[in-house]
């Protein structure tokens, strides 16, 4: 970053308008920018359900837009539909409920549906003056949560949201450069929205090709090519085996890494994370390097993980070690992985709190190759596990320039040369 950039950033940031900056009550912006109430610049929208079929939507504040049947498994509407406000295409709306991500209310704009209904507390408007691209970016940024944390009044009503009435919503402050600089701020943001799909798209067809890799690999489906040796049947419970090793940790002077259900990413593998085992109080299972990791509860959300280290784990953490005469620890990993493998654990008991049953799971049959032959399939798999690592990465950082980014083009503090830029 520029030292220009950092001074002005760091004048702002104290309360202080640079050279050709001015102060509004949308904060400082740039002295050609113009400061607009949101009314003046769009016109909400109360429109009825016009009673036709159309998609029942709900605002996420990670994803936007979302039907109601995907995120709650059912329309929870009910009968109210009628009250639904009918939204159309690049319409925005406004919920008043508070999120990590958005502790003032997220706002989001209709896309990928020409009408839509959704609840008609949200606060629905269309944008009548300016880019509405510019719109979008400028509002998924939350720029108007400062100001709505001053407006926002004490507590909240009884459905939850905030107390905040369209009127004080619409009377917030919004910035808004020339129209070419919007259209070129829009544009830009668009590279790296395009850029987050792509990688996010290629994410998925490397995720696809695992599964397939491991339906097809571990099966004898498809054979490495140099390998024509016979494969064996077992029983799990012939060639797996559960460690029964446990330990007190306050009874212990040796502090170990504890690994709790929650440090486990779900359907990865990876760890998210670790606590020490002085400050747990219950007995933990204790692991060793090369153990192979699976959350027996709740074991639809396919916490595995392949130990690299030793340390100790919560008690509803198998600990599984393969027989070595017929099984590698990294072949293993890839078989706790395999559909066949986790429908079996989810056949369990409980319904509060299912948990896996390792006497049944023990019944499953599969067929092994050879040593050697297993060490080349545990390579391939782990070639395209470090390729989605390295992707996933990828996409984080993509998100963090283009949030970065949203910061500093939205805001002003750093300018568009309209003429330029391409």
């Amino acid at each position: 970053m520029k030292s220009e950039i950092k001074k002005r950033i760091e004048q702002i940031q104290k309360g202080m308008a640079p050279g050709e900056y001015k102060e509004t009550k949308a904060g400082i912006v740039p002295d050609d920018w113009e400061v607009k109430q949101l009314s003046k610049i769009a016109r909400e929208i109360k429109r009825k359900n016009d009673g036709e079929k159309h998609p029942v939507l709900t605002i996420s504040s990670l994803t936007g837009f979302l039907e109601q049947g995907k995120r709650f498994s059912k329309v929870i509407a009910g009968e109210n539909l009628a009250k639904y406000t009918m939204l159309e295409e690049n319409e925005f709306a406004y919920n008043r409920g508070n999120s990590k991500t958005y502790p003032q209310g997220c706002i989001f704009r209709l896309e990928n549906y020409s009408k839509a209904l959704i609840p008609n507390v949200y606060i629905s408007f269309r944008i009548e003056e300016g880019n509405i691209n510019y719109y979008k970016y400028y509002f998924s940024a939350g720029l108007l949560g400062y100001q709505l944390s001053k407006i926002i009044n004490t507590g909240v009503r009884n459905d939850g949201l905030f107390n905040l009435c369209d009127k004080d919503f619409f009377a917030c402050q919004v910035r808004c450069p020339p129209l070419s600089e919007q259209k070129k701020i829009a544009e830009m943001l668009n590279v790296w929205g395009w850029a987050i799909e792509l990688k996010e798209k290629l994410i998925l067809e490397k995720k696809q090709q695992k599964k397939w890799l491991i339906q097809n690999l571990l099966t004898g489906d498809k054979r490495i090519p140099g390998f024509n040796g016979h494969w064996k049947k077992f029983e799990l419970e012939k060639v797996i085996s559960l460690s029964s090793n446990k330990i007190a940790p306050i009874n212990e002077k040796q502090v170990f890494k504890c690994i709790e259900l929650e440090h486990i990413e779900s359907g990865t593998g990876r760890l998210l994370g670790s606590t020490l085992s002085s400050r747990q109080k219950s007995h933990k299972n204790r692991f060793k390097n090369g153990d192979v990791l699976f959350g027996k509860l709740r074991p639809y959300l396919k916490k595995f993980y392949f130990a690299t280290h030793e340390g100790v784990c919560s008690s509803e953490i198998w600990v599984m070690r393969p027989n070595a005469e017929y099984l590698l620890p990294q072949f293993l990993y890839y078989i706790v992985q395999s559909s066949r493998f986790i429908e079996k654990c989810c056949v369990s008991s409980g319904s509060k709190m299912p948990r896996a049953d390792w006497d049944y799971v023990l019944s499953l049959v599969i067929h092994l190759p050879p040593l050697p032959e297993q060490t080349v399939i545990a390579k391939i798999l782990a070639t395209i596990d470090c390729a989605i690592d390295l992707h996933e990465k990828q996409l984080e950082e993509l998100k963090k320039q283009k949030k970065a980014l949203m910061q500093l083009l939205l805001t002003g503090i750093v300018r568009v040369n309209v003429e330029k830029v391409d």
